[in-house]
């Protein structure tokens, strides 16, 4: 009878190890200082798992080969789904994923936040875009445009050129 227990709990001790041993906390200061040594910028995706637009920017738009070139030189991309249990840590403080898009204003999905060296977000994102306008949201952040400009002059720039 022992046995069994034993047998039992070691089971039950495997599953519980297995479940929480996949979830890992996204450390979102620690990428961000890393990435700035690196002198990439920070992107952040939120969206959700049943969300037909969120799925289409993930498997469209990122998955273009000029936004993953353009991702790849310049920018960290953090996924953080929302339905997925994994803790955000920020500023000090440990949210789940939707308590930590709840706290920095993120209700719409897909979403992607901009942030710089200092934290702050610096461009939002709300809603699906194709491969030809995220291009065009990644190329005002990586030149840094919108220190001096917003993003519809910068497309109007773009457009004269």
């Amino acid at each position: 009878m022992k046995s069994k227990f034993k047998i039992l709990f070691i089971c039950l001790l495997l599953v519980y190890s297995s479940v929480y041993a996949n979830e890992q906390e996204i450390n979102l200061n620690t990428i961000i200082d890393n990435a700035v040594k690196e002198k990439k910028q920070i992107a952040v995706f939120f969206h959700m798992t049943h969300c037909g637009y969120c799925k289409r920017m993930k498997n469209r738009t990122l998955q273009d080969p000029q936004i993953q070139a353009i991702m790849k030189k310049s920018f960290v991309l953090v996924d953080v789904n929302i339905d997925h249990k994994e803790s955000v840590q920020f500023n000090n403080i440990r949210h789940s994923k939707k308590e930590f898009a709840h706290s920095i204003d993120v209700d719409f999905f897909p979403t992607v936040l901009f942030f710089d060296e200092n934290y702050d977000v610096i461009y939002t994102v709300r809603g699906y875009r194709d491969s030809k306008k995220f291009k065009q949201i990644l190329q005002f952040i990586e030149t840094k445009s919108y220190d001096s400009m917003d993003f519809f002059d910068f497309e109007q720039k773009k457009k004269e050129e």
